[in-house]
């Protein structure tokens, strides 16, 4: 009996020393920002994607706060050491708790950075030097945040820097020296801010800058030395500004400029030189601005590249043969775009060269289609005329389709007056304007001069259903954007290896971590990232540091021999 007493107090103590032990052992171990979300003791929590071949290093993080009031140089930050190893560093808004300035103390632990992408915050300026230990940093993404300053060297000395994004801020103007010693930085994107200065030589030290786009701000005044130093750059978007006049040499640094967007400003003037130096220029765009005359004839000089051209939504009037002649032979390829549909041309022989000229030249059928399409304004003498007109044919039957026709064609739009805003087409009302040649009636495209049949048009008197009849032509602004992409890949090979974009979509890591290649950890309450298969599952026992073995086998021997002992105590 005494035997068996000890034996049970052996065990006992033996358990006890054991729990206590490991007790000791979890409380030494510190938990990590990369923990499952059941745990709930860290001020950030991170999304974390390991590297299969070694779990102890991870790739990538994408981290948010969970409590208010971190500061600056609060102990978490230093917790991201973990993350020594990453490539990819997300920082967004997930719980409603906003980051209101950029961790600089987390760049001192994660020196191998290529992209990080900071964004749904409050950040309101970018000191000077913020990513100053990131030397292999290739992309910034602070998008989303209300940033209004840029201090001097915000963005300095990082040699391998190529995207910028400082989209959806609050910037108002862009200060010399802000951008400095990038020589590898080809795309700057600054939409959706409310900038309205740009410093002369901001960009000087851009000089591999491929695109820039500053559109939707408030810019009101440019000058000759506002893109100084931007020889490289081939796209500039300057578009939904507030720009008013363009001046002479406005653009002469953009010596490889290829697309110029200026469409939805408030533009009244250009001056005799301002589009000097664009040599290579391939595209452009004048439209939504409030230009009603282009009377200086040496504006389109020197463009000899240009094959594309909008002049949509304006108020011009006319369009001098004069003024257009540089660029005319450019607009009669085959892959050339010109829109000026929109404006206030009156119906009058002043149009009859332009038109005439695209319609007999022009290799392009689109362009013959918009030039079909293109309407005017009738005085009341011509408007009186043409109703006559209509009510002629429509008693002798010439009308162009009878109902049952329209309605099986489909190849065909109608429009009344309530469409037509009290314009007409100026092809069809070009024989009432007794123009020079007037007797010789242009010929519309068919299926004899064309691969896509266009039935000759005609314009009715409206009634009370849709009686006019016009070809059912794409033309919008995304069908010209298109061709003009497709001109620019097509002049520039380099462009389709990706020296060219069109879009900021593509502001993605240069070298993006392959996800296949990484094991997966993630806080159960985290939302699950684009492109990434959450894993939820606890951690594996090799993330854990100096683990013990299972101790369950060495208590079911304490409790045999206890019971052994029991057992013989009967005999």
């Amino acid at each position: 009996m005494a035997l068996w007493k000890i034996v049970t107090l052996l065990c006992a103590a033996t358990l006890y020393a054991e729990a206590k032990w490991n007790h000791h052992q979890k409380r030494e171990i510190k938990p990590s920002i990369c923990d499952p979300g059941y745990n709930k003791t860290n001020k950030v929590q991170c999304y974390c994607v390991k590297d299969i071949r070694d779990p102890a290093v991870v790739r990538s993080a994408d981290c948010y706060l969970t409590t208010e009031g971190v500061g600056e140089d609060d102990m978490i930050w230093n917790e991201f050491k973990i993350l020594k190893s990453a490539h990819k560093l997300t920082l967004s808004n997930s719980r409603g708790i906003t980051l209101k300035y950029i961790p600089k103390k987390i760049f001192n632990e994660t020196i191998e950075l290529q992209k990080v992408d900071i964004k749904y915050g409050l950040i309101e300026k970018v000191v000077a030097f913020a990513f100053a230990n990131l030397s292999t940093l290739e992309d910034i993404t602070l998008r989303d945040n209300q940033i209004s300053v840029l201090e001097q060297n915000a963005f300095a000395h990082h040699r391998d820097l190529t995207i910028i994004s400082l989209d959806t801020n609050k910037i108002i103007e862009i200060n010399r020296d802000v951008f400095v010693d990038l020589p590898s930085l080809e795309k700057l994107y600054l939409t959706s801010n409310k900038i309205t200065t740009i410093h002369d030589k901001a960009f000087l030290h851009l000089s591999n800058l491929r695109e820039l786009e500053i559109d939707r701000n408030g810019l009101f005044s440019l000058n000759s030395e506002t893109f100084s130093g931007l020889k490289k750059l081939q796209k500039l978007d300057l578009s939904s500004n507030s720009l008013e006049v363009i001046g002479d040499n406005t653009f002469l640094p953009l010596v490889n400029l290829l697309s110029l967007n200026l469409g939805g400003n408030k533009i009244q003037m250009l001056d005799d030189r301002a589009f000097n130096g664009l040599v290579k220029l391939q595209s452009m765009s004048l439209a939504h601005n409030k230009l009603a005359d282009i009377d200086n004839v040496k504006v389109f000089e020197g463009l000899e590249g240009l094959v594309s051209l909008s002049l949509r939504a304006n108020q011009l009037k006319q369009l001098k043969p004069e003024v257009m002649a540089p660029i005319l032979t450019n607009l009669q390829g085959n892959m050339s775009s010109l829109d000026v549909e929109d404006n206030n041309f009156p119906c009058s022989c002043s149009l009859d060269w332009f038109i005439i000229s695209l319609l007999n030249k022009t290799q392009n059928n689109h362009l013959k289609i918009a030039i079909e399409n293109l309407k005017c304004l009738p005085d009341a003498s011509l408007r009186e005329a043409w109703a006559k007109t209509d009510e002629t044919d429509k008693n002798t039957g010439q009308v162009f389709e009878d109902e049952e026709s329209q309605l099986q064609n489909a190849d065909y739009e109608y429009y009344d007056d309530t469409q037509l805003n009290g314009r007409l087409f100026y092809i069809d009302v070009r024989d009432l304007l007794n123009c020079t040649n007037s007797s010789k009636r242009h010929t519309p495209v068919t299926a004899a001069t064309s691969k896509t049949p266009v039935p000759s048009t005609k314009v009715t008197k409206a009634t009370s259903s849709p009686t006019t009849v016009k070809p059912k032509i794409e033309t919008t602004e995304i069908t010209k954007e298109i061709n003009n992409v497709n001109n620019i890949v097509k002049a520039n090979p380099k462009a389709a290896k990706g020296d060219f974009t069109t879009t900021k979509l593509a502001t993605v890591s240069s070298n993006p971590i392959d996800n296949n290649l990484y094991d997966q950890d993630m806080a159960s309450d985290d939302p699950k990232p684009d492109k990434i298969k959450a894993h939820r599952s606890v951690q594996d026992i090799n993330d854990v540091p100096n683990a013990r073995p299972n101790s369950a086998i060495n208590n079911v021997g304490c409790v045999t021999l206890v019971l052994l002992c029991s057992r013989l105590s009967f005999y």
